[in-house]
């Protein structure tokens, strides 16, 4: 469900922005760039902030496309699309739930539902699981372990989200 999400919530981003009447000037541009390296350890620049409408709609179709390829990679009876479909659009509408879970979800909570399948299917370690729960300081570009509480949030959030999905998929069969 993370990485659908994440994959459909940058969708939905891209759209966002191919639809908007507000385009970003080359002097705006150039202003959130220079805040981003002022606070940031990550170097921006004023092309980052800058995208053509037709840009955007290919960043929405390229988005589409590695969404669906999850989710049919992934059907079966447990992982149904026309449910995670569903789960994707009422989390994305959701302003008042998963407040960890939108915001993370292309950043660390991807990084660490993609450790556990890894972990789980055998192709990694528990070292190397146990490396990839970490955080990236934004600040400095530091890493460092994920501490007990957020650990704690994190694995509290795919339990909201389990349960939502499967919610979602006892009522598939009452919907006509």
């Amino acid at each position: 469900m993370t990485l659908t999400y994440g994959k459909y919530h940058l969708m939905m981003l891209h759209r966002q922005l191919a639809l908007s009447k507000n385009h970003t000037t080359y002097e705006q541009a150039e202003i959130s760039a220079h805040i981003m390296n002022q606070i940031t350890c990550f170097h921006s620049s004023p092309h980052d902030f800058l995208h053509s409408q037709e840009e955007s709609i290919n960043d929405t179709i390229d988005m589409y496309k590695d969404y669906k390829k999850i989710v049919v990679e992934l059907s079966d009876e447990h992982f149904v699309p026309r449910v995670v479909e569903k789960f994707c659009r009422i989390v994305y509408d959701d302003d008042e739930h998963f407040i960890f879970f939108k915001p993370f979800c292309n950043l660390y909570y991807s990084v660490y539902a993609d450790a556990l399948l890894k972990f789980q299917q055998g192709e990694i370690g528990y070292d190397v699981f146990c490396w990839m729960f970490q955080e990236l300081s934004w600040m400095d570009g530091t890493q460092t372990p994920l501490d007990g509480t957020k650990l704690r949030r994190y694995i509290a959030t795919l339990h909201e989200v389990v349960d939502l999905y499967k919610v979602l998929k006892m009522c598939q069969g009452t919907d006509t």
